[in-house]
């Protein structure tokens, strides 16, 4: 589960090249032939949990995953790395949970919670809760209340950044004086999302941590430590090389009734004796490790270059699963044209997403579409409409490629949506040849006519006389992109060696963008340098990167990102160039800022604590950023989790993040084979193929 937190959106950031770099190898297929290949070929893929219960599972065994990258310590309150959280997860745990599968906020060690005075004017809201009795911590020591109001008020002290923007809206955190509730918790503000996120957080060991003065400079692994309430205990660490955590017998927090009532789950685990993680050095190594059947799973996925070897090594599965993200290239909306909703949707007409998902991800992969993965149905907007189908409804397509023949953009069809300044903004109509029936929602974008008068006339821009079939330029307002830019538009990418696909996509991409007579060119940069231009200096005009570990119930991803109070107006004169304020933020595009925005929606959102409205509200906010098309979401993955299916079973499919973001909800579920089925449903299936049915990306995006 995500935080409301910009602060892990940093490390969210990193992990995109993680998930989609070296180990991508960019492979031209023939799409159609291809898919029917695949038909032809047994997939062995877990797309049904077993049926079995904790009595006829056979318990024990050493699980070992493997990752890419070591680990940034195993301080739950400085780091943000996957990798420490790969571990911390087994060892702490929070008040409440959220199942993986129905996305519903579950007792963990808090039994039960109601909020008081949340409406109204200024209300402060109360939201008093009980604390679980009869557990204990890993050393032993019991958990008391007064542990639970250490932590709270340890973190409103040291103020970890990790859980900063969690923390600040709670007031007070004390022992309720009421007698009915063990604790009570007064809120500066409405929080909708309160039960996933303030009650939600790590329980820290009052008996530990009350003697750590500053936690920056704590390092649990040189104490004897982590010491937490969760079901494994770290007996060996070395971050370079192997992390061992035993799990405990008869843990009570693996026993909770839901556990066995939720679809897919089983209660009573852990069933393993322990998980040994192994630590390699460069993402090849890991792949080849699984690949020779020396560890039983990684984290994460497979790439997609391996599935097909997977898929004929005897006893290796493939655990099929939603991703918690998506990829994206966002635009900066400070600069003419790229302020103007016809030129942006214009832009993501001639992105051939045909090219992407069958020929450079193989079929692994959905067209992208909202700013919510598909399998965060609550907040996706089909839901709650009749008839609309999840990917496929036309509403969700609207931006898609326009094509006159196979692979060959309708270069005078968008033409001519741009001389006519039409935009797509929520209301039924005829756009390049495609019918719209209106948004699902009822909501409408930010514009209803273009900002900028574009027409057509004789190519002058260097970069495209340079190119190959480019017969006409466009104008903006009279003057050539070059000559109101100060030079051809920039669309920045990772070098070929990191992110083979997606330079190749880019590249034709921009080529498809010369062909309309838009100047632009590739922009080739490092990782760490585009972070800079775009989140520093927000120097930029497009860039691409990706998101992961989003929320289920959206609010606090939306707020991070698309909020106008999370967008640098250059209006303080203190950064790169004096233009700037020194603060990274997160809506780099600058979106809300001018007429195009989601502020009140978003806000409304935050701030409704019923549920199902708030998941509407929340819809609206998202296909109300999907008009306005500040990012073109160009992808999910279609994620496809490696396991050792000969000698262990109980995965869980078909949940968002099956080895990463809810890897701590496999390892409680996995046990040794000869027992309890073969760890799923077994069956043949197309690996992939398509574009409309769910995921991918990749970075931290909060309730």
């Amino acid at each position: 589960m995500g935080n409301d937190n910009p602060s892990d959106f940093e490390s969210g950031r990193r992990r995109f090249l993680k998930a989609s770099g070296a180990g991508a190898v960019g492979i031209s297929l023939s799409g159609a032939a291809d898919a029917a290949e695949r038909d032809a070929t047994p997939e062995p893929t877990i797309t049904d949990a077993a049926d079995v219960t904790a009595q006829n599972v056979s318990e024990g065994g050493v699980f070992t995953v493997g990752v890419g990258q070591q680990p940034r310590g195993l301080n739950p309150l400085s780091t943000s790395s996957a990798y420490s959280w790969v571990v911390l997860d087994l060892v702490y745990q929070g008040g409440t949970t959220v199942d993986p599968v129905e996305f519903e906020v579950r007792p963990n060690v808090y039994t039960d919670w109601t909020v008081e005075n949340a409406s109204g004017q200024n209300a402060k809201p109360d939201v008093y809760f009980d604390v679980r009795d009869g557990l204990t911590w890993t050393d032993g020591e019991d958990l008391t209340v007064e542990d639970v109001v250490f932590t709270y008020n340890y973190m409103k002290e040291q103020q970890p950044g990790r859980y900063a923007s969690t923390i600040d809206p709670i007031e007070t955190v004390e022992k309720a004086s009421n007698a009915d509730w063990d604790v009570h918790m007064k809120l500066a503000k409405p929080i909708g999302t309160y039960a996933s996120n303030q009650l939600a957080i790590p329980i820290l060991p009052q008996h530990i941590w009350s003697n750590v003065d500053s936690y920056r400079q704590y390092s649990p692994a040189e104490n004897d430590g982590p010491v937490g309430l969760g079901p494994g205990t770290v007996t060996s660490y070395d971050a370079a090389t192997a992390i061992e955590v035993e799990f405990r017998d008869d843990y009570p927090l693996g026993n909770l009734d839901w556990r066995g009532q939720v679809d897919k789950l089983v209660a009573g685990g852990p069933f393993l004796d322990a998980v040994r993680f192994k630590i390699f050095g460069s993402d090849s190594a890991l792949q080849q490790a699984f690949l020779r059947g020396n560890i039983d799973t990684l984290y994460d996925s497979i790439n997609v270059s391996k599935i097909e070897q997977v898929r004929k090594n005897e006893g290796q599965k493939l655990v099929q699963g939603d991703d918690t993200g998506f990829g994206y290239f966002a635009y900066n909306m400070r600069r003419v044209p790229l302020d103007d909703a016809t030129f942006r949707q214009a832009t993501s007409m001639v992105f051939d997403d045909y090219f992407w998902t069958e020929r450079l991800q193989q079929g692994y992969a959905y067209m992208g579409d909202f700013v919510m993965p598909p399998g965060f149905t609550a907040v996706r907007p089909e839901t709650g409409v009749e008839g609309a189908k999840l990917l496929e409804a036309p509403a969700t397509n609207a931006f898609e490629f326009r094509q006159s023949e196979p692979g060959v953009p309708d270069i005078e069809g968008i033409r001519t949506f741009l001389t006519e300044g039409k935009v797509i903004d929520g209301n039924s109509g005829t756009y390049v040849g495609k019918e719209y029936p209106g948004s699902l929602t009822g909501v409408t974008g930010g514009q209803s006519e273009a900002k900028h008068d574009y027409t057509f006339g004789p190519v002058q821009s260097q970069v495209l006389r340079e190119a190959d079939g480019v017969e006409q330029e466009i104008r903006v307002d009279g003057q050539t992109i070059t000559q109101a830019h100060g030079g051809p538009l920039e669309v920045f990418v990772y070098p070929a060696k990191d992110t083979p696909k997606l330079a190749k996509m880019t590249t034709r991409w921009v080529d498809m963008l010369q062909r309309l007579g838009v100047p632009a060119t590739v922009k080739v940069m490092s990782f760490n340098t585009m972070l800079g231009r775009v989140y520093s200096q927000e120097d930029f005009d497009i860039y691409p990167m990706g998101w992961s570990d989003l929320s289920p119930f959206a609010t606090g991803t939306l707020y991070n990102i698309f909020h106008s109070d999370n967008a640098d107006d250059h209006s303080k004169l203190e950064g790169y160039d004096q233009k700037n304020t020194t603060t990274q933020l997160n809506n780099a595009m600058g979106y809300g800022l001018a007429d195009a925005g989601a502020d009140d929606l978003i806000s409304r959102a935050r701030t409704t604590m019923q549920a199902e409205k708030r998941n509407r509200i929340a819809r609206k906010a998202i296909e109300r950023i999907y008009l306005d098309f500040p990012y073109m979401v160009y992808g999910y993955d279609k994620v496809m989790w490696p396991v050792n299916g000969a000698e262990f079973a109980g995965f869980v499919p078909q949940i968002p993040g099956p080895g990463a973001a809810n890897l701590s909800v496999q390892l409680m579920q996995i046990h040794q084979s000869g027992g309890g089925g073969n760890g799923g449903g077994e069956t043949t299936t197309d690996g992939g193929g398509g574009n409309s049915t769910a995921n991918n990306a990749t970075a931290d995006g909060g309730n």
